[in-house]
């Protein structure tokens, strides 16, 4: 029996088929995945990957569709060259769907880039998605706290050494070095950076626990945590004042936008901290 020849042009056709379908579901976890500060702080996975592994497996697969579309393209260049001729032929006696078709792409192309609705609206919902997921008592104190030393980490929520250690023991948490990370501490227990701090918070007594939460909390506002995926019109609402108001004080600060703007997108545009432009607002009430 003839041994059957490999195939190499449907064989690349099968790369990019199998690629592209990766990178739509690879897109679509990564539409909405949490922010880092959650992802790490609780170990979050989806089927089995972390948010570095979603991000490499959409990187990595779309560069191997770019270097197989190359190729696909080299083997059949005469063949699109012709579709190609053809196909502007066609556009050229079209004339109304060529410009029409080149009109929606600008439109698409310079609403994405000045980010302005329903094309900004797409983002932040994003954006609105990815915070969902953040839960208050999955919440870290501040941003990246998984982080920290194990003895910066005990200084920040406000726990003492000696009780750090005796409350860890009873529950059977090693620490074979006090200067590792409380990452790499929890990896080493097989455990999320979450889970040390829920096990260190719920074993001090009522009035160190009391006192550690309050430390953490004057922490947190002074970060500004949170105030990233809310909108102009969330901080109207905490603040107590009408969202035309809000607009008007930060335009009279010149800063332009739009009452469903994200205060992360406003301040990206203006170099300041979402806090920043929060507190704007709560100056000029």
């Amino acid at each position: 029996m003839e041994k059957k020849k490999f195939k190499f042009r449907a064989f690349t056709a099968l790369i990019m088929l199998w690629s592209l379908v990766i990178e739509t579901v690879s897109g679509v976890v990564l539409y909405i995945v949490p922010p880092g500060r959650i992802a790490h702080w609780t170990n979050w996975e989806l089927l089995c990957f972390n948010k570095e592994g979603w991000e490499a497996i959409h990187t990595i697969f779309g560069y191997l569709f770019i270097i197989f579309a190359c190729i696909h393209i080299y083997y059949n260049w005469k063949v699109i060259l012709h579709y190609i001729r053809k196909k502007i032929k066609a556009g050229l006696r079209m004339k109304i769907e060529l410009v029409t078709s080149l009109l929606l792409i600008v439109i698409f192309f310079i609403g994405t880039a000045i980010s302005i609705p329903p094309f900004s609206s797409i983002m932040n919902l994003s954006e609105k998605l990815k915070n969902s997921w953040e839960e208050s008592q999955k919440k870290p104190f501040m941003p990246h706290a998984e982080l920290f030393s194990f003895d910066v980490f005990l200084r920040e929520i406000g726990v003492s050494k000696d009780a750090a250690f005796e409350i860890l023991k009873e529950k059977g948490i090693k620490i074979k070095d006090q200067n590792l990370t409380i990452k790499e501490i929890a990896r080493d227990n097989k455990i999320a950076p979450v889970e040390i701090y829920n096990i260190l918070i719920k074993g001090l007594p009522p009035e160190e626990k009391e006192k550690a939460e309050r430390i953490q909390g004057l922490k947190r506002t002074s970060s500004g945590q949170g105030y990233g995926w809310k909108t102009i019109e969330d901080i109207a609402k905490d603040v107590g004042i009408p969202v035309e108001r809000a607009v008007e004080i930060l335009r009279s600060k010149g800063i332009s936008v739009r009452k469903g703007d994200m205060l992360k997108t406003v301040a990206g545009k203006y170099n300041k901290r979402p806090v920043e432009i929060a507190e704007l607002i709560k100056e000029g009430r």
